[in-house]
């Protein structure tokens, strides 16, 4: 294995937000995941309409 592909025992997980996520009951699990995928959509579909908007000859 070369030196880039080594593995050099520190994790890139943000250690905070595992032990916010377990702190919460399921119920608060699943509603966060609902709301950040609710913004995801509207963020997706604010671009889109941006860009169709761009598009259209003025």
């Amino acid at each position: 294995m070369s030196e880039k592909t080594k593995i050099d025992g520190r994790s890139s997980v943000d250690r905070g937000l595992v032990c916010m996520f377990l702190r919460m009951s399921p119920e608060e699990r699943l509603r966060a995941n609902d709301n950040a995928f609710r913004t995801i959509q509207e963020l997706r579909d604010a671009y889109r309409r941006q860009k169709a908007n761009e598009r259209k000859p003025r």
